[in-house]
């Protein structure tokens, strides 16, 4: 098992953003995170990479408690993730960006280095090096968020929103480039996601919440036909397009 959530609350003042919330993520899974606007799903990601502290609750990676623990070092425990609004460094170029996350596991500059442009290699970004990624078109600039988490080397890697912004062909690509680095790497993903054919095709399960509770889980076509997530979430139209 890689990763356990169990009976995680998190609590706001007297807002109960996730409640009892329990599941499970095995190695090598990629797993989907849906729900509408406000039903705790950033809350979820920030408590398991360590943003947030649960209110109650336990977290295991790997059979390892880490609930609590600080972000730094979760991701030096082999979970990284990328964030909904992006986190590059703008006067620093494509590869130096990429060199923050290798410096996780090294001192060594020109280690760091060679394994950045290993990384931008298998990410399509090797021309763009030394560029700034502010100039670059968002796809590229995602793509160089996930290549700086993919850089400190992590066992699960935790997407948030990764094809927010792009047109139906990036879409298309990242979804490619997911499933190579998931090969490539041995990773294991979870993902949220709002743009629902990007999840509904990469995610082999998913999980639905909904005001900070799980309402389902399981395969993407059988959960896009439940009553309940269609009347929470997806809409009639989505459902009888599966």
């Amino acid at each position: 098992m890689m990763l356990e959530v169990k009976n995680l609350v998190k609590e706001f003042g007297g807002l109960v953003a996730n409640g009892d919330i329990s599941f499970e993520l095995q190695r090598g899974e990629i797993l989907g995170l849906i729900g509408p606007n406000g039903a705790g799903k950033s809350t979820l990601f920030n408590c398991i990479a360590g943003y947030y502290k649960p209110t109650g609750g336990n977290i295991l990676f790997e059979g390892k408690n880490i609930t609590g623990w600080p972000p730094h070092q979760v991701t030096r425990e082999g979970i990284a993730r990328t964030f909904q609004g992006m986190k590059i460094m703008p006067n620093l170029t494509v590869e130096e960006n990429v060199m923050i996350g290798a410096f996780c596991r090294t001192g060594n500059r020109q280690i760091a280095r060679k394994e950045a442009r290993e990384i931008l290699d298998l990410m399509g970004l090797t021309g763009e090096a030394e560029a700034l990624p502010t100039g670059l078109p968002i796809a590229a600039q995602k793509r160089i968020e996930l290549a700086r988490a993919i850089a400190t080397r992590p066992r699960l890697l935790m997407l948030d929103e990764m094809a927010a912004g792009l047109n139906p062909l990036e879409t298309k690509e990242i979804i490619q480039t997911l499933q190579k680095i998931k090969e490539e790497r041995k990773l294991t993903l979870f993902l949220t996601e709002h743009v629902m054919e990007f999840i509904m095709t990469v995610s082999e399960r998913v999980i639905v919440i909904a005001a900070g509770k799980k309402i389902a889980e399981g395969p993407p076509v059988e959960v896009a036909r439940q009553e309940k997530v269609i009347e929470a979430y997806l809409g009639e139209r989505y459902a009888k397009g599966r």
